[in-house]
């Protein structure tokens, strides 16, 4: 017997469904490098800036966009960030995952 690609017990396949799903599974995922300052005293100032933006990729590679120009960096791993940013005297650099996924503070 021989069914017809319009027969409704085949559409229990969603291709929108798992079109989506695919999009979603292989996303790079975005976060932000922000430098972090600390006061005159050694201690962190409570002050930060966001100073590039980035998508880490599933295999491990990142792409990361310096806030108001200067270039484009592709790196190994996203962690490998803080080599390029906030190395100077009384500052720090450091990944914030962008997501509901990782750690999101609460409302």
């Amino acid at each position: 017997m021989t069914v017809s690609p319009q027969d409704s017990a085949l559409n229990s396949f969603d291709y929108e469904q798992e079109l989506y799903a695919l999009v979603r599974d292989t996303a790079p995922r975005l976060f932000a490098v922000v430098v972090e300052y600390r006061d005159g005293e050694g201690e962190w100032d409570r002050d930060a800036a966001v100073v590039a933006w980035g998508l880490a990729h599933e295999g491990g590679g990142a792409e990361v966009t310096r806030v108001g120009g200067g270039g484009q960096l592709r790196l190994a791993a996203p962690e490998n960030v803080a080599r390029y940013f906030g190395r100077g005297d009384g500052c720090a650099s450091r990944v914030v995952w962008l997501g509901p996924e990782v750690g999101a503070p609460a409302a």
